[in-house]
């Protein structure tokens, strides 16, 4: 375990009079790996240092540096809008990555619920239109309990009680309506296909860490399920954990072992091989 820097808010794009910032966390043996971080709650809230303790610090302290991503949420833009904002933000860390000792040739994505479906689009998708603004591709992609398949939400069965931190009744419209700035996602089933991981699995896609606990109340974890078939069913080196009796945004995905597995799958794919052998 090393030590760690933080550098926060610092800003990374400016969208319409509105500063996109991201935080640091850097190891102290540098250069290091990078993954970026893109927390939950739904495309409508959250913040990029929600759980920064349970996260994001051991994960840096292991040795791989993280980059907090703010995005845009559904109350400012709705999609592609949060997409654009993470790869602003991934081609502003490869033009820095010398000022801060950063590797950032191979670029990991990690993410939990609305982070875990935008961390699984940018290892999907591809922005050609934009490629000449620079690299904003993934190599590695951690998504935990992600939402894949946005048409199939208003008939998931959930697999538990509703999560603790949910305290009142769900937003009408729904989560998925609110990102994609619509009344209800079967209005807009194009946006809906366009914004959902499970639709863009390809060959050649980057390595995949799916974890979902199986008690899910909220996203059930056939949206990893269906993920990492379809991603086998191409090929791709994908994973898939399910954590026994484990609802949305549980406590055991914050455990040491779950950590410990994040960082060694980061390393392994981000870190290049030692050409002495």
């Amino acid at each position: 375990m090393t030590g760690t820097t933080v550098h926060r808010d610092l800003v990374y794009a400016s969208v319409d009079g509105l500063d996109l910032r991201l935080d640091l966390y850097l190891p102290d043996v540098r250069p290091a790996p990078l993954c970026i971080w893109l927390h939950g709650g739904g495309w409508l809230r959250g913040s990029r240092s929600d759980r920064a303790d349970q996260r994001l610090l051991p994960l840096a302290a292991s040795g791989v540096a993280v980059a907090a991503v703010q995005y845009r949420l559904s109350g400012q833009a709705a999609f592609p809008a949060p997409l654009w904002d993470v790869r602003a933000a991934l081609r502003w860390l490869r033009a820095h990555a010398g000022d801060h000792g950063l590797d950032a040739e191979r670029v990991g994505a990690w993410g939990a619920s609305a982070g875990g479906h935008l961390a699984s689009l940018l290892g999907l998708t591809v922005d050609d239109a934009d490629a000449h603004l620079g690299d904003s591709s993934v190599q590695a992609v951690v998504a935990w309990f992600p939402t894949t398949d946005l048409l199939r939400r208003a008939s998931d069965v959930p697999e538990g009680p509703l999560p603790a931190f949910v305290t009142g009744p769900l937003p009408q419209p729904s989560f998925e309506a609110r990102l994609l700035g619509v009344e209800d996602v079967r209005d807009a089933r194009d946006a809906a296909v366009a914004a959902s991981p499970v639709t863009h699995v390809r060959p050649g896609a980057p390595p995949f860490l799916l974890v979902h606990g199986d008690r899910d109340g909220l996203v059930p974890s056939t949206h990893s399920r269906d993920l990492h078939r379809a991603l086998r069913a191409e090929g791709a080196d994908a994973t898939l954990w399910l954590l026994h009796g484990a609802n949305h945004e549980d406590p055991a995905f914050d455990s040491p072992a779950s950590l410990a597995a994040v960082g060694a799958f980061l390393r392994q794919h981000l870190v290049p091989p030692d050409p002495a052998g």
